[in-house]
Parts: C-alpha cells; sequence; structure tokens
C-alpha cells in the first residue's frame, strides 16, 4: 500500500505542479477539456462557473444569446446575469475566448508548435491571433508579470516541449533582413499580410510557432490540433522557415517599441473632447459603467484583477487615491492602441480581452478626470 501511494504521488506532483499558480489556473479554464465542465449546475441547467473558467462561462452566455435570438428561450435564460441589451449584442457578437484553441501542442511525437523562447513574450504581452473577429485588440489575458516559475508552470501544462530559452537570437543582417521580406512578400504576404490579414495571423502571432512547425505546417506535414486546414501547401524549406521565425522576433521587438512609444505620446487635454461633462455621465461612471464596460468580468470575480481594481465605487476611490485619475484613463485609452497595433502595451489597456471603449466614452472619462474626479455629491477624488 504505502508502494502504490508513493507511486500515485510520483504521477501526479507533475500535474498538480503544471496546474499552480494564477496564470496556469487560467489556461485550464481555456485551453484543455476541463474548460467546458462547470463546479456545478443550477436547477434551471445554468452552469456555476469559478472566476478561471472564461471559456465555458462564456460559451454558455453565447448560447443562450443566440438561441434567444433565435426566438428559442430555455429556463438558464431567466438566470443569466446578463442585461438584455447586452445579449441583443451577443448573438452577432459573442464574448471573447471562443476562438481559445483546447489544446494548443499536437501529441504523438509530432513536431513542436510552440516555440519555447517566444512563449514569455507572448504571455506577457499577446498578439491578436486573428483578425477576422471584428477587431485588432487581443483576446487573451495578459500576464505582464509573469515569473520564470510560473512560466514553466504554464509551458508545462500546455505540454510545450521546446525548451523556455530567454537568451536574445542572433540579430539579423541587413542582407537577412532584405531576404526574410522577400519571403514573406512572395510566399506569405497576400494571406497574412495587412492589418486585416484574409488567413487571420500575421507575423506578430505567427512569431509563437517554432520553425520546425512553420515548415511542417506550410509544407502540409502538421496540422492544428482541432482545426480543419484551409491554408494551401507552400513551397517553404526549413532555411526559409528558420529565416522567417527570426524575422517574426524582430517584427514583435519592433511593434512593441512603436505601441510603447505611443502609449508614451498619450496626452490627457488632448482626448478630452468635451469641454464639460454632461451631468448625468457621472453617476452612470460611478455605477452601470463598471458593468457596461465589461469591469465586473474580472474586477469583481478574479482575485488576480480584483486586488489591482475592484468594479464598484468604493474600488474606484481606492484606485483613485492610490494611483490617478489619469492612470484610470490611460489605460482604457492604450487598450485603443492595442487595437491599432494587434498587441498588449507593456502596460496592458482595459478591458483587458475585450474591445476597446467608444472614443466618446473615453473623451468623457478625460474630461472627468480635468475636472477632478466627481462623484455624483460632487466631491473630487483625483487632481489628475
Amino acid at each position: 500500500m504505502k508502494l502504490l501511494v508513493l507511486l500515485l504521488l510520483a504521477w501526479s506532483t507533475p500535474v498538480l505542479a503544471a496546474a499552480s499558480g494564477p496564470e496556469a489556473t487560467e489556461c485550464v479554464g481555456c485551453h484543455t477539456p476541463k474548460r467546458t465542465e462547470p463546479q456545478a449546475r443550477f436547477g434551471n441547467g445554468l452552469g456555476r462557473w469559478n472566476d478561471s473558467q472564461c471559456y465555458g462561462c462564456h460559451a454558455e452566455l453565447n448560447e443562450v444569446a443566440r438561441l434567444n435570438h433565435q426566438g428559442q428561450r430555455d429556463a438558464r435564460y431567466f438566470a443569466v446575469p446578463v442585461r438584455e441589451e447586452k445579449l441583443v449584442r451577443m448573438a452577432t457578437s459573442p464574448l471573447s475566448y471562443m476562438n481559445a484553441p483546447e489544446a494548443v501542442e499536437p501529441g504523438g511525437g509530432a513536431v513542436p508548435r510552440v516555440s519555447g523562447e517566444r512563449l514569455a513574450a507572448f504571455l506577457r504581452r499577446p498578439a491578436s491571433l486573428s483578425s477576422k473577429d471584428g477587431g485588432r485588440a487581443p483576446r487573451m489575458m495578459a500576464y505582464p508579470a509573469l515569473t520564470p516559475k510560473a512560466l514553466r508552470s504554464v509551458a508545462a501544462l500546455l505540454a510545450v516541449r521546446e525548451p523556455l530559452r530567454e537568451e536574445v537570437p542572433a540579430k539579423l543582417t541587413e542582407p537577412e533582413k532584405k531576404a526574410a521580406e522577400a519571403l514573406w512578400t512572395a510566399r506569405c504576404g497576400s494571406c497574412h499580410g495587412g492589418t486585416k490579414p484574409m488567413a487571420g495571423r500575421g507575423p506578430l502571432a505567427l512569431g509563437l510557432h517554432t520553425a520546425q512547425w512553420l515548415h511542417a505546417y506550410a509544407k502540409g506535414q502538421a496540422s492544428v490540433p482541432g482545426r480543419t486546414r484551409l491554408m494551401p501547401v507552400v513551397d517553404l524549406s526549413l532555411d526559409d522557415a528558420k529565416l522567417l521565425y527570426r524575422w517574426f522576433g524582430a517584427a514583435r521587438t519592433e511593434a512593441e517599441g512603436a505601441l510603447d512609444a505611443s502609449v508614451a505620446q498619450l496626452k490627457l487635454e488632448a482626448a478630452a473632447v468635451p469641454q464639460a461633462v454632461p451631468p448625468a455621465f457621472i453617476p452612470y461612471l460611478w455605477g452601470s459603467f463598471f458593468r457596461d464596460a465589461t469591469c465586473v468580468h474580472c474586477h469583481a470575480t478574479s482575485p488576480r484583477a480584483a486586488g489591482a481594481f475592484k468594479a464598484d465605487a468604493e474600488g474606484l476611490k481606492a484606485y483613485l487615491g492610490r494611483k490617478s485619475g489619469e492612470e484610470f484613463w490611460r489605460r482604457l485609452e492604450t487598450r485603443s492602441l492595442e487595437a491599432e497595433h494587434g498587441l498588449v502595451a507593456a502596460k496592458p489597456g482595459m478591458p483587458m480581452a475585450g474591445t476597446e471603449l467608444p472614443a466618446q466614452v473615453r473623451g468623457l472619462i478625460a474630461r472627468w478626470v480635468l475636472e477632478g474626479c466627481k462623484d455624483p455629491e460632487g466631491k473630487t477624488w483625483c487632481r489628475r
């Protein structure tokens, strides 16, 4: 019996280690078979999901919205914590995470798909994996404070087989850069190029894959887990794939710098388009805004997010005192820049993994900050 217990512990320890930490726990809710298993079900059939089960919870809410749009209401409809107008929008614009693959690595000894040395950069600053879903804002959680230990846990959970190297790859020479650009234009750019690539994935997203995978997939010798192949076979040698892999890495570095420069140039005064905040906007900002802007999806449920900012009036007061009104506005404005660049900023914008707020709303918030972050009673909570 003692030997059996030891064997069971030896078998289960790597699994438990792989799922440790908030980053890995959140990955379980999107990228493993458990993503569609609720903790329990209420009497009306609606699933009871925890805050890390993003995929399953959103999938069920999207299903209820779609059925309601088709005139097929079921018992779950009366219990979903979503307003009627939001359900109408969800019928044609589903909640995020629906493109998350259940598995990110093929099994059975196939060519490794995810690059270990690029995984950390992608987790800290995700790139848009698809530009065909109506926007370029990355639809994945970002982990800017990712530690080496957390990275190892996530890599183990996702079955990433490549070493998690952190060394800086050799910089492309000018001839290599020109050769890579010519190769991209000739073999890839017609489908994967531009701000809205027909194939969905541009250089920033493709850079997450190993050179071996890029070569095998282009040749029709590899497949995406759980996906039907639509891409035609492309004549791409392994050396070509290695060159493109390095070029993708350089493209990410360049894109990160461009985005961070844009964030640094944000000016509160320039964004405050209205001359005054309409009286009705102030009580809205301290109340319904938290739900309409999807803040509550994370900042009222997830311990990781709620610890930084609690999505209610008291939480806003605490944030304004600890940070500033300008920082509150800046995080919202940053999201619009992330949508332009298809990449998450060094300090992520909000709403993370969601669509940026309308420019008009961001302009009103900028003016509200300049006026002192007043609450409905007229008390100011910030200087900027």
